[in-house]
């Protein structure tokens, strides 16, 4: 299957990191000793997360936490939280203590976000102790610079480029290999399927399907 090199540009191209970045700025790490970014994908579909960091206990990723956003941009003093698991009980304080509901309307009270069963922490993997506030800082570091969504856009590039098997993304030693490179490629679940390959491509086919249909015809003349 041969592919467009202008597909490979578009799946390679990263979503602004900026915005990523600058949102953890404001955010009180003093009142959160053990606790880093959180590194799992799991339980963040409820629309309370959109006001709201998720973070994890370090020794321990099975505590998630969720810290009110708007409490920590007013600058108020001991920001609210709630275990990852009770989104209902932070929908509840953004509604009492700051006004807000779900932007679609479509729930009130929210709905409850269901755990998954974590894998191993990068923390415990790289031995640092995110009590002591210099060695937080670092795991921090390290969970802010891997974006799941740019690994995955790589992945798929690679495979376009090198005009591989969709399978070939289910590779066990290839995924041995990227785990060994970044334990996070694991714990932040960022493996995909053949099926999410096929469902990518497609998918960028057809949001430049009008100027894929343009360059074509002029490289096969």
């Amino acid at each position: 299957m041969a592919e467009s090199p202008i597909i490979s540009s578009m799946v390679l191209e990263p979503p602004d990191q900026e915005d990523k970045k600058n949102s953890w700025d404001l955010f009180p790490w003093k009142d959160f000793p053990g606790y880093t970014q959180s590194q799992r994908c799991a339980s963040t579909s409820s629309w309370i997360w959109q006001f709201g960091y998720d973070i994890e206990k370090s020794d321990d990723d099975t505590k998630r936490r969720w810290v009110c956003k708007v409490c920590v941009d007013s600058r108020r003093p001991n920001p609210h939280s709630a275990a990852s698991s009770g989104t209902q009980n932070a929908g509840i304080h953004l509604w009492n203590d700051h006004k807000v509901c779900d932007p679609s309307g479509r729930r009130k009270p929210p709905s409850k976000a269901k755990e998954k069963t974590p894998s191993r922490n990068i923390a415990e993997m790289m031995k640092l102790n995110t009590r002591d506030a210099r060695e937080q800082q670092i795991a921090n570091q390290i969970i802010g610079r891997f974006d799941r969504l740019v690994f995955q856009r790589l992945v798929v590039s690679w495979i376009i480029n090198s005009n591989s098997f969709f399978r070939q993304s289910e590779d066990p030693y290839l995924r041995a290999a990227f785990e060994y490179l970044n334990p996070l490629v694991k714990t932040t679940e960022a493996h995909i399927t053949h099926n999410t390959v096929r469902r990518r491509i497609l998918q960028v086919y057809e949001e430049n399907k009008a100027e894929i249909k343009r360059v074509l015809p002029s490289r096969t003349t």
